[in-house]
């Protein structure tokens, strides 16, 4: 299986078949949630410009990539340059902003986002749908004001992408290195410690335990990390 050209969509379906038969996840579920992204977004988005500025921004480039676990704000004050290009996951956002970094991406399937994340013009949103976040999608994908553009889980059709990756860190990460990045850094990953940091959600104000699901999940993001450090650089912790 992981012998796969890794920027190939339809590959990436039969991993997703894998995933959510490990974790338990309805491939219905996924496939509702995807049609609803792709409705709300087919008018809002033109696909080609958005990969054109996602391909402009990131290729060639050595793009940062910061997770929202709980070194994230360490890690990023301690760095001695300004990156070129920064993917944010989720609520890292809101680390990077804290940190006086701005960034350039977001990859999010809105569960770590609050309203006002959603107002930046300058920051590509690569919105992501699973089978759980349909109501984040009803509320707020209408809210985003930068350019957006949408992946799925499910066989992509119409305005829908696959570039890779599950959780909103390693689809971060396969942003990257689908749209060609010469190296990856990660910060602020911590797919081993089992605790989720306060970057991760608006509600939490301080690092928590992750649950047993989280745990789960983290496992997948590091085996997919770890399939990708064979194929581009990535340096960093994770």
């Amino acid at each position: 299986m992981f012998s796969y050209d890794l920027r190939d969509s339809i590959k990436w379906v039969y991993i997703y078949d894998l995933i959510r038969s490990d974790l338990g996840f309805n491939y219905l579920d996924d496939y509702n949630a995807s049609v609803i992204l792709n409705m709300l977004i087919r008018g809002l988005s033109n696909v080609d410009y958005v990969e054109n500025r996602l391909s402009e921004l990131i290729k060639n480039s050595n793009v940062y990539v910061v997770g929202a676990g709980p070194t994230c704000l360490e890690e990023l004050k301690s760095l001695n340059i300004t990156p070129d290009v920064i993917v944010v996951a989720d609520g890292a956002l809101r680390c990077c902003l804290d940190a006086g970094y701005i960034p350039h991406v977001v990859v999010s399937d809105l569960d770590g986002l609050s309203v006002s994340d959603l107002r930046y013009n300058e920051l590509i949103y690569v919105i992501h749908a699973h089978g759980d976040n349909v109501g984040r999608l009803l509320s707020y994908v209408k809210l985003i004001r930068g350019p957006i553009i949408g992946t799925t889980q499910c066989i992509p059709n119409d305005v829908l992408r696959i570039y890779g990756g599950f959780t909103d860190g390693d689809r971060a990460v396969y942003l990257a290195y689908y749209f060609r990045a010469k190296t990856i850094r990660l910060v602020g990953f911590n797919l081993t410690d089992g605790v989720v940091g306060r970057y991760s959600k608006p509600w939490l104000s301080s690092d928590a335990t992750a649950s047993i699901s989280k745990l789960r999940k983290f496992r997948w993001a590091k085996l997919l990390i770890d399939l990708l450090s064979q194929h581009i650089p990535i340096y960093g912790k994770y």
